[in-house]
Parts: C-alpha cells; structure tokens; sequence
C-alpha cells in the first residue's frame, strides 16, 4: 500500500508537471486564466488543521479575511494586543490560494504564536486586480485590523505583494512600518519583465514556471504602469528602511536570477546599480538573510517534503527572533 505521504509528494509532482504546460504557452496560459475567471477556485480553509487551530472570518470592505489563531496559546491573551502576521498567498496572480498554505500558516501559529491574517485578494483578470488596487487594499486591511502586525510574508505573487505593500508603508511614511519587525519572502517574482538572460538558463532546470506565462499574469496585474515599475517590480524599489528580512529561492527556480540581484542590492547597501553584481549563494547580514538551496524548486519551504520542513523550520526561527 502506499502511504499517505508518498501519495501527496506524488499529487504535487503531477500538478507542478501541469502547470509547466501552460506557463510555458501564451495561449494556454490565457486559456487558463479565463478559465479561472469562469469558474473560481475556493478559498474556504481546508477542515483539518487541527483541533487547536481556531479560523475566523473578519472580512474588511469587499474582501474576505480570515484569521488563523493557535489556541489556546493565543486565547489566553486580548485578542486586540495579541501580534499578528499579514500572509499574502502565492499563486501567479491567477489562482486562489491552497490547503499546502493554510497548513503552512497553522504551522506558524503553531510555532510562533503569531496569529495569521490571509486576505483573500482579487485576483486577475478582474478590474480590482491590479497592483495598485491590491496594495491599496493590503494597506486598509493594516490600517483597520485591530491587533498589531508585526510581520509581513508571502509566497510567490504573494511575495511580491508582502515586499510591495513593505515598501508601500515605507514610501508614505506609515506609522505602520515601524510595528513590522520582519519580512519573509519565499520565491517571490521581485522583476515582473522576467527578462534577465540567466532567467533562461535557470528554466532548463525548473519543472514549474515559465516566463511566457508568468509575464502574461504580470502583465494583467501591473494596470497601467510599466512592468519595470518599482511599484510593480519591488526589486527596483527602496530597500533601505525595510524591517529584518528573509529571502529563500531555490536553484532550480528560474526566479532565482532576482532573489540574487536583490540580494546584490541588501550586500551593496541597497544601491540601485548593483542589482547585477550578483553572486549565487546564501548570505547573512545584520537586517537581511538569503537562504539559497541546492536543487530546490520554486516555494520549497511550503511544500511537503524534508526539504520543506527543514526550510521552515528555518522561518520560524527567524519570526520568533524578530518578535
């Protein structure tokens, strides 16, 4: 018989191998979309994380919200005071987010005892869905919750929106840039163009993404502003009042290219024009940590693996340090 474990690592390889079609064809990719525009996926959390995690529902304007508590570690305190994380899921802009997510977020206020805001964002092609409206509402949410948010993270696309909206509260001079203690970005697409040659040298060794997709989904998400926009490639953005940071990217993720050069940029004390003096390889600084892993494809640390675990245990350290 095979076990539970085995059949789960065998699901994602096949749904990771699907994905790798479309992304890697404009035309299906678009196809793709339209489908999900059609037919939207569910974003209700999954039954089963467990009898001591407790999920509420405390929608903010027109977008759901939930709340993601460990309990009773996090009962035990006002529920108003008690820190919390802002979790902005992955998914190219086009899929809602997944059960890997919320078992990946239980784990945190697990481990942690953070709780664990996730907004549900649009997602495009929808009008709402471009950056500047998804930021805006990343911002209102901040503004409106009643805990503090102490730390901001994200996967994917959810890590380009955790940095942007960083940079956000940092560009306007919010009050709430100074209450986030650390930001976590796993995989995230920091250069929305997808243009850097190496990009393509590192997809022979992807099995997921492609840039003809994810340019696609990007294009839709920027609105009317250039790709290269710093308020739409946060690579291209101020880095230099950011809270503690962790990047992780795997080499076997054509994203990988960014994560060095923004890399590059934290090492160059967060120059503009050191975004290609890149090197491959993990670097520790005093406010920015870059986990780079062997072989890993894109957002290991959520997926089920020893891999995975091991990178997330590698997280939880860096949220409990930082808070």
């Amino acid at each position: 018989m095979v076990s539970l474990t085995a059949r789960v690592v065998r699901f994602y390889v096949e749904w990771i191998r699907r994905s790798k079609d479309y992304y890697g064809d404009t035309s299906k990719m678009r196809e793709h979309i339209q489908t999900l525009h059609m037919r939207p996926q569910s974003f209700s959390p999954p039954q089963n994380l467990g009898p001591d995690i407790k999920i509420e529902r405390v929608d903010i304007q027109d977008w759901p919200l939930y709340r993601i508590s460990c309990w009773p570690s996090s009962g035990v305190q006002d529920a108003a005071n008690h820190p919390a994380m802002l979790y902005c899921h992955g998914g190219a802009f086009v899929h809602e987010i997944q059960s890997m997510h919320y078992k990946f977020l239980a784990q945190i206020a697990r481990d942690t005892g953070l709780d664990i805001l996730v907004p549900i964002y649009p997602l495009v092609p929808r009008p709402t869905a471009t950056a500047e409206q998804v930021i805006a509402g990343l911002h209102e949410i901040m503004t409106q919750v009643k805990q503090p948010i102490v730390s901001i993270a994200g996967d994917s696309a959810g890590g380009t929106l955790a940095i942007l909206v960083a940079q956000h509260l940092v560009r306007i001079k919010s009050d709430l840039a100074s209450r986030v203690r650390s930001l976590v970005l796993i995989s995230p697409l920091l250069d929305c163009t997808i243009s850097h040659p190496e990009t393509k040298t590192l997809e022979v060794n992807d099995p997921w993404l492609s840039p003809e997709g994810l340019r696609m989904a990007a294009d839709l998400f920027k609105g009317a502003c250039a790709l290269s926009n710093p308020r739409i490639s946060p690579l291209f953005g101020d880095i230099a009042d950011l809270p503690p940071t962790m990047l992780l990217c795997g080499t076997h993720d054509l994203l990988c290219i960014d994560a060095r050069r923004l890399s590059a940029r934290f090492r160059n004390g967060g120059s503009f024009g050191n975004t290609d003096a890149w090197m491959a390889g993990s670097v520790e600084l005093e406010r920015f940590t870059y986990v780079e892993a062997e072989e890993m494809i894109h957002v290991w640390p959520i997926l089920p693996s020893a891999e995975g675990a091991e990178a997330r245990r590698t997280i939880m350290g860096f949220l409990r340090k930082h808070m």
